[in-house]
């Protein structure tokens, strides 16, 4: 496929869309109660993660070794 075969391709799809693929617009109006409903039950499952591992921790000081290890892998990962 040449570059002038993809092009036309693209230029197709956008003109049947009505919009760009990269559009801010098309992307914002797209499942916006989905994803913030998404980020709240992120947010609400990482609390309820965190408050059970400092219980754990608080039962059993010693299972801070992996917690530890886990934030320090994350905190490497980029």
């Amino acid at each position: 496929m040449t570059n002038t075969e993809t092009n036309s391709a693209t230029a197709t799809a956008t003109a049947l869309l009505g919009k760009a693929p990269h559009d801010k617009e098309a992307k914002k109006s797209k499942g916006t109660k989905k994803s913030k409903a998404r980020r709240r039950t992120a947010k609400a499952l990482a609390y309820f993660a965190l408050v059970l591992t400092g219980l754990m921790v608080l039962a059993e000081p010693w299972l801070l070794v992996p917690v530890a290890a886990l934030v320090l892998a994350i905190s490497l990962w980029d």
